[in-house]
């Protein structure tokens, strides 16, 4: 029953319908009227997380006449002293049964309390005053609608755009320098994890996080800053947990560790299915793989395997559909946006970029300055920056912007232009420095932007949060070994984290969606939270 409980409550945050108990009593005439409160009962999630009293005197003014209203909801009576979740909605201790529609209007005051970010769907002055038929309101409508709101919606969304993304898409820089950051409640106190914490990852939707780790189990958590309760959990009985993320479109969750097989979780139907051993390659360990964006035509993984093979295995056919081999060990691999291009680095130094519409075609290979061994590899949302670690603690910071990045067409049109000019892929001369033989291009040197060294041990991790203007690089073999730089300038926030800030060894980050949220796993299997007040929630 439990089981089926907590599959009803991840349904119902990830699609919207709760499958909870009723809360609604029957009216005086005996009728059963809890199907005319389920819009609002939907509600309830985002009551649960303010924990202030709301009198009724505090409710908000709508103001606006509701399409349709059922008169029948002055014959419903709600318990809200029946769960804690709703006793908040109280005006008194003694309070225990509201009308349905002071209910109503309790919920929408703290759906207002705590959503307050929808400025741009509020109607101006002329459409409040002009009537929806008279033509003295269509006029004031067309008069008022700015042409570009659209646009500035979008941009500020939070990675919705090929360009500049959030703060940047809207003209606002981040700051540099200082960075303002709130420790909140952690994202795991409900039910922390017993080993270390090796992934953390932020649901598409931001409002859940996952966190997996060597004690066999992934927990979701519904994030709100305050409480973040425990969504649901899954044991994994023969599997210490390596690596653990959502698919692209967020409805499923891929779990791997030092097995030839991996598990695949349905987040709607709660099946797991055990992935067979890759057809074709003999590999021991499956732990370390890198997932595709939610913008991939064939949604794939991609699997760092032995002796420099990377497998490549579709979502949709939970089979091997080809790979590439690089020169050296691979120790880190990314997916452009688009995911038509793979980046893979290791042992050698070099990063590869393969056009995986060609398995075959290595279309760029960068030997990463002053590196020995690549360990961690990041690209940003947009493909404007490029961060390569390396075992000696220093990052690299490249700037894809003059090399046309590898965005949609970026590398399709730098090759154009170079077989427009007669260089082709085969050219010796010195615009072809990444000239092919055997398919495999020619390594150029490129400088970076930025090498930052304020790390002495192994990069493990590195994370752009959604705009590219934030990167977080970590190091797990040192205490508190975290940073965060800011993109534009290429410099570390100086202020956080601090000496005092209670890290421990870092072993994951992870951004929300929109940046406000910063969520560090460490060895004590502590999912730590922290608030990023540049950007909203």
């Amino acid at each position: 029953v439990t089981a089926v409980m907590d599959e009803k409550r991840l349904t119902s945050k990830l699609f919207g319908s709760l499958g909870d108990e009723p809360l609604v009593h029957l009216s005086s005439s005996g009728r059963d009227v809890s199907d005319r409160l389920e819009t609002v009962t939907g509600l309830e999630e985002n009551a649960a997380v303010d924990g202030t009293t709301t009198a009724a005197s505090d409710c908000v003014d709508f103001g606006a006449q509701t399409a349709w209203s059922d008169p029948d909801d002055a014959k419903v009576t709600v318990n809200v002293a029946k769960l804690a979740r709703l006793r908040k909605l109280r005006s008194a201790v003694t309070e225990a049964e509201l009308e349905g529609s002071h209910y109503v209007q309790r919920i929408r005051t703290q759906h207002q309390r705590l959503n307050q970010r929808t400025s741009w769907a509020e109607l101006s002055q002329a459409e409040q005053t002009g009537g929806p038929g008279t033509e003295s309101g269509e006029r004031e409508r067309e008069r008022e609608r700015d042409p570009r709101a659209l646009t500035r919606l979008l941009r500020e969304g939070g990675a919705l755009v090929d360009e500049d993304d959030g703060l940047a898409g809207s003209g606002r820089m981040l700051p540099k320098g200082m960075l303002e950051a709130t420790r909140v409640h952690d994202a795991n106190a409900s039910e922390p994890s017993k080993a270390v914490i090796r992934s953390v990852q932020f649901h598409p939707n931001g409002s859940l996080l996952l966190t997996a780790g060597l004690d066999k189990s992934v927990r979701l958590f519904d994030i709100d800053g305050t409480h973040n309760p425990k969504v649901q959990g899954v044991f994994f009985d023969d599997l210490p947990i390596h690596r653990a993320c959502f698919s692209g479109d967020g409805a499923q969750v891929i779990v791997a560790g030092r097995r030839k097989y991996f598990y695949v979780y349905d987040l709607q139907g709660g099946a797991v299915e055990r992935v067979a051993p890759l057809v074709g390659r003999d590999e021991r360990s499956l732990e370390s793989f890198v997932e595709s964006p939610s913008g991939a035509q064939h949604p794939m993984l991609a699997f760092l395997g032995a002796d420099g093979h990377v497998p490549l295995v579709s979502l949709k056919s939970r089979s091997c559909v080809g790979s590439v081999k690089m020169n050296g060990t691979a120790r880190s691999a990314a997916f452009a946006a688009d995911g038509n291009r793979l980046l893979t680095a290791g042992g050698d130094g070099t990063v590869y970029v393969w056009d995986l519409r060609n398995q075959r075609r290595c279309v760029e290979r960068i030997v990463d300055d002053g590196a020995l061994n690549v360990t961690s590899l990041a690209l940003s949302p947009t493909g404007g920056h490029l961060a390569v670690g390396s075992d000696s603690g220093v990052v690299n910071v490249y700037d894809n912007a003059g090399v046309g990045g590898w965005s949609a067409n970026g590398i399709d049109g730098h090759v154009r232009a170079r077989q427009g000019l007669g260089l082709g892929l085969g050219g010796t001369g010195p615009a072809s420095g990444m000239g092919s033989t055997g398919g495999m291009q020619r390594a150029v040197r490129r400088e970076p932007v930025r090498a930052l060294m304020n790390l002495t041990t192994a990069i493990d991790t590195t994370t752009f949060n959604g705009d590219g203007q934030i990167l977080a690089v970590s190091s797990r073999l040192k205490r508190d070994a975290l940073r965060l730089v800011h993109i534009p300038s290429c410099t570390v926030f100086s202020n956080w984290p601090s000496s005092k800030t209670p890290l421990h060894y870092v072993w994951c980050t992870a951004f929300s969606p929109t940046g406000g949220y910063l969520a560090v796993g460490n060895a004590r299997g502590r999912a730590l939270l922290y608030r990023i007040h540049a950007y909203n929630v």
